[in-house]
């Protein structure tokens, strides 16, 4: 697969998760606003599963969706790969959008909430942490991660 048809499947799942998250704002039905979140929280982990597929054959890499395998294998290959490192230092912080992002999308896969999510009323969007971590800021730090990616690729 080609780096473009890569790309190009990344973006569908950004602006799926986009779309999941109008969808949310707009709905007046709480029930269907919890489904569509947690369906743009899939969508955006499926585009940054989708932006680590890119790095991987951009970098000749192993194609793993670990970004500590990733960075070790660019790392044994003596390659530098700014946007693994980014990756790799944003996981080890707690308040940082990925990390946050990594736990909500566990919490929805395993099927439990995060003391930070708790439901109050029907401010869904925008909820998260006092860190201001939402599904929409995973969405907006995650289109700059890979728009980011993709300038500095054309560059070379």
């Amino acid at each position: 697969m080609s780096v473009a048809s890569l790309a190009s499947l990344t973006n569908q799942k950004l602006d799926t998760a986009r779309r999941f998250i109008q969808q949310s704002q707009q709905s007046e039905e709480s029930w269907l606003s919890v489904g569509l979140e947690s369906s743009a929280l899939f969508q955006i982990r499926s585009a940054l599963n989708g932006l680590l597929k890119e790095v991987s054959l951009a970098y000749s890499l192993s194609g793993s969706l670990d970004v500590a395998k990733l960075l070790t294998e660019s790392e044994s290959k003596q390659i530098v790969v700014p946007v693994l490192s980014e990756l790799a230092d944003l996981l080890t912080r707690k308040d940082s959008w990925f990390f946050q992002l990594d736990q909500a999308y566990l919490a929805q896969f395993e099927c439990k909430g995060l003391a930070s999510s708790a439901v109050q009323g029907d401010n869904l969007i925008g909820r998260g942490s006092d860190a201001g971590a939402s599904v929409s800021y995973y969405l907006a730090k995650l289109v700059e991660l890979v728009l980011r990616f993709r300038e500095e690729s054309s560059e070379y």
